[in-house]
């Protein structure tokens, strides 16, 4: 099974993802069939330049589709080099923190046309291409967001978009129209506690699990 967590900075996935893989483990998935990861990846070649920019180490020097192409060559090759291999085990989950629908939400933020973003897609990843199983989307206000971030990012620098209000103001707009195109995507409302998002988490897990778990 293939699980994605996506939302705009801010809105709490890592603490979902944590819940998740203890959830998991606490029925029964072996911790070696769990794989955690995210995107834009740590070491791929085009995760280390898009996280330069993000950390400001490096000028945004691109246009905005440029940017997002970064992100969809950075997808081909984390899918290629680590998650179909991990996924070849029949019993293998994997977490992903952001995925395709980050590139849309982000992407239209930034003023790039839905379709162009699609067709970057295709151009690139061709038959390359999984849709996750599940993909939770975390829904919180850019006002929630800029808020929790501030506490965050007490003592270290924002990355680029962290301090752009109006900018996740859209990307949340995005991600919300988004949510109702795709399939498999679950709204969950990211406002509430992490106590009771992760028991909205909790009860689709039980939903989409086999029959032994969904007892607890």
């Amino acid at each position: 099974m293939f699980i994605a967590l996506e939302g705009i900075d801010g809105s709490g996935k890592s603490t979902q993802t944590n819940f998740i893989v203890q959830w998991l483990e606490t029925h029964g998935v072996a911790t070696n069939n769990i794989l955690v990861t995210r995107e834009p990846t740590h070491d791929g070649a085009f995760g280390v330049k898009i996280r330069k920019v993000l950390s400001g180490e490096e000028a945004m020097s691109v246009s905005p589709l440029e940017f997002q192409e970064l992100y969809v060559r950075d997808r081909k090759e984390h899918l290629e080099n680590v998650i179909f291999p991990h996924l070849r085990d029949e019993d293998a989950i994997v977490i992903c923190d952001r995925y395709f629908l980050s590139t849309l939400a982000y992407g239209r933020a930034g003023g790039v046309a839905h379709e162009d973003l699609m067709a970057l897609h295709e151009k690139i990843l061709g038959a390359s291409w999984k849709m996750p199983d599940i993909t939770f989307f975390i829904d919180v206000s850019a006002e929630t967001a800029m808020a929790r971030l501030g506490q965050r990012n007490k003592g270290r620098t924002p990355e680029y978009f962290e301090t752009k209000k109006e900018f996740l103001r859209n990307a949340a707009d995005a991600y919300r129209e988004l949510a109702q195109t795709f399939s498999n995507v679950f709204v969950i409302d990211g406002e509430k506690p992490a106590e009771e998002v992760s028991q909205a988490i909790r009860s689709i897990l039980i939903s989409q699990f086999s029959p032994c778990t969904r007892q607890s």
